[in-house]
């Protein structure tokens, strides 16, 4: 990302932080970040697009941490699931994500109340899945319950220490609420004991959602794998390629513009059009 369009999002993200998405225009944004109209419109074709884009950059941010934290550790690790849900909740804390979701829950867009909604689904299924990883297969068929009781007690918990004004560090908090899923997974399993059936999951998500995420996946492998062989101008064409499409909005003349200039451009070709095509 260029300093310019990351200076215009981090305006724009303290705006929507002080006074909400509606009431903040593009014009205040002009104003803060000291752009221009044009500017600004050759990165976003909308308010509702740059704060797209700022909750994608948040969750970017949140994914690359939490493979940060696990890296060279076992995936059934307990102390590093702690670190990871307390790095969502660092960055939630960083970037003011409550006064965010409030703005946009204070609108009358459904697009951007959805997105908020995915957010939160998101969240509980990457929960759904690290739990079976360190609890094990078994709990896999309780995996939904276990993350929905496993959220729900940190939240509250973390919710009444700050109320009752007790100074207790969140990692301690997420650490106890874990040790008593812990307990809770165990009797489960004995007693085969189950609110939500597992596959919840990609039955509430669209299936273009889930075709859509399946194609990034692929297409952001691959450009990872061709980096690992590929010069350091190459690394920088494949970096910025995958940036751009990690974007709400693709520029496709810049992403084809660049696709021309990487040398292992045929392993891409088929994966990129298939991702572009879903946002048309």
């Amino acid at each position: 990302m260029n300093d310019r369009k990351r200076q215009v999002m981090e305006a724009a993200h303290t705006l929507f932080v002080e006074k909400g998405f509606v009431r903040t225009s593009v014009q205040d944004i002009l104003d803060k970040s000291g752009i221009s109209k044009g500017t600004f419109y050759n990165y976003f074709s909308s308010k509702k697009e740059l704060l797209i884009s700022i909750f994608e950059k948040i969750k970017m941010e949140t994914d690359q941490r939490r493979i940060e934290v696990l890296a060279g550790r076992q995936a059934n690790d307990k102390n590093a699931f702690i670190e990871q849900i307390q790095v969502k909740m660092e960055i939630s804390k960083e970037n003011k994500l409550f006064a965010l979701f409030y703005g946009v829950l204070m609108s009358e867009d459904e697009e951007l109340k959805g997105l908020v909604q995915q957010y939160h689904f998101d969240e509980l299924c990457w929960a759904q899945k690290r739990i079976a990883e360190v609890f094990g297969e078994q709990v896999r068929p309780y995996s939904v319950d276990l993350a929905v009781l496993l959220y729900g007690m940190v939240q509250n918990t973390i919710h009444f220490a700050v109320t009752a004004g007790a100074e207790i560090e969140i990692n301690s908090i997420i650490a106890y609420s874990l040790r008593r899923i812990e307990k809770i997974a165990e009797n489960v399993v004995k007693t085969k004991d189950q609110l939500f059936d597992p596959d919840i999951v990609e039955r509430l998500e669209p299936e273009e959602a889930l075709n859509r995420k399946k194609k990034k996946e692929s297409l952001f492998n691959q450009i990872d794998k061709i980096k690992k062989s590929a010069d350091e101008e190459q690394k920088e064409l494949l970096s910025f390629l995958k940036e751009e499409l990690q974007s709400s909005v693709p520029r496709r003349a810049l992403i084809y513009a660049v696709m021309s200039q990487i040398d292992q451009k045929k392993k891409l070709e088929h994966l990129v059009d298939e991702v572009l095509r879903f946002n048309t």
